[in-house]
C-alpha cells in the first residue's frame, strides 16, 4: 500500500499507477495529464532557442556554437518529451510547446549550418 502523491488516497497493488517514480491513483493521473504544466526542461529549451535565434546576429562575430548546442540537445530533449506525451506519461498541455520548441531547435541548427557554409564559401572565394 502506498498513498497517492497528489491526493493522499491509499492505493492497493492493483490500482496504483507509477508516474515519474511516484505512486498515483487513476483519477490523479488523468487530472495531471489534462491539467499538468509542461515540462520545465522543454520550457527551458524553448526559451534558449528563442534567445539563440534573437542573438544570432551577435554570434556572427564568433562561431555560433551555442546555436549548435541548443539545437542538438533541444531536438533530443523535445523528441523525448513528445514520446512521453504520446505514451501518456506527460501532460497534454506540453504537446504544443514541445512541438514549437523542436522547430525552434531545428532553426538554430540551420542557422549554425548556414554560418559554416558562408564561412567555407568565403574561404573558397579567397582561394580562387
Amino acid at each position: 500500500m502506498a498513498p497517492c502523491s497528489r491526493c493522499g488516497t491509499f492505493l492497493c497493488g492493483d490500482c496504483v499507477e507509477v508516474m515519474d517514480e511516484q505512486a498515483w491513483c487513476a483519477d490523479c493521473v488523468e487530472w495531471v495529464r489534462k491539467n499538468g504544466a509542461p515540462s520545465r526542461v522543454v520550457r527551458a529549451i524553448f526559451v534558449l532557442s528563442v534567445v539563440g535565434i534573437v542573438a544570432f546576429p551577435i554570434c556572427l562575430l564568433v562561431v555560433p556554437v551555442a546555436q549548435g548546442l541548443v539545437g542538438g540537445v533541444g531536438l533530443m530533449v523535445t523528441s523525448r518529451e513528445l514520446r512521453r506525451i504520446r505514451r501518456g506519461e506527460g501532460p497534454l498541455r506540453g504537446l504544443r510547446q514541445a512541438k514549437v520548441a523542436r522547430v525552434l531547435c531545428a532553426v538554430n541548427l540551420l542557422l549554425m549550418l548556414l554560418w559554416f557554409a558562408a564561412v567555407l564559401y568565403g574561404l573558397y572565394r579567397r582561394g580562387t
